[in-house]
């Protein structure tokens, strides 16, 4: 499925519970329900190599080039900030490194995301999509073949 397809998919979500979640606390609330049903397999070692710096909230994330795609995996101390990661985890996994590089991220701003974050939580967000890209940009520029191994790298 096209990534702008997740996206969409997302936002559908959003839009059939959106009755459900007005208000800021049960809104962020239905993102640390998401944090918790974060699959065991998308999950990171928390190791300083790993974590994304100058967050409020510890976010950790790594990935893993396979068959010509990215995986990846990301934990936060923050159920919500782990919420919203397992999101760009379900839109990027699985894609070609030129793909998620392309992509127009716009499921948050369709979901009203960035009008109930503050500034530094918008701060961690940015991050945490920089971190994607560098490391799909890292694995597209290593010219790493489709029938290589698993390859993590740290960025």
């Amino acid at each position: 499925m096209h990534l702008n397809k997740v996206q969409d998919k997302i936002i559908e979500e959003f839009e059939s519970i959106i009755d459900q979640v007005k208000g800021k606390f049960r809104y962020f609330r239905h993102f640390a329900k998401l944090g918790t049903s974060l699959p065991e397999t998308t999950t990171v070692e928390r190791t300083d190599d790993k974590m994304i710096k100058l967050t409020r909230s510890k976010v950790w994330l790594d990935a893993a080039y396979k068959d010509g795609k990215v995986y990846y995996a990301g934990d936060s101390d923050s159920s919500i900030i782990k919420g919203i990661l397992m999101l760009y985890i379900k839109v990027f996994s699985g894609r070609t490194p030129k793909e998620i590089i392309d992509s127009d991220v716009y499921f948050t701003h369709e979901i009203s995301l960035h009008n109930y974050l503050p500034p530094d939580r918008r701060s961690e967000l940015s991050s945490v999509l920089q971190r994607m890209r560098a490391f799909a940009a890292r694995f597209k520029i290593s010219n790493l073949n489709a029938d290589d191994s698993n390859v993590s790298l740290a960025v």
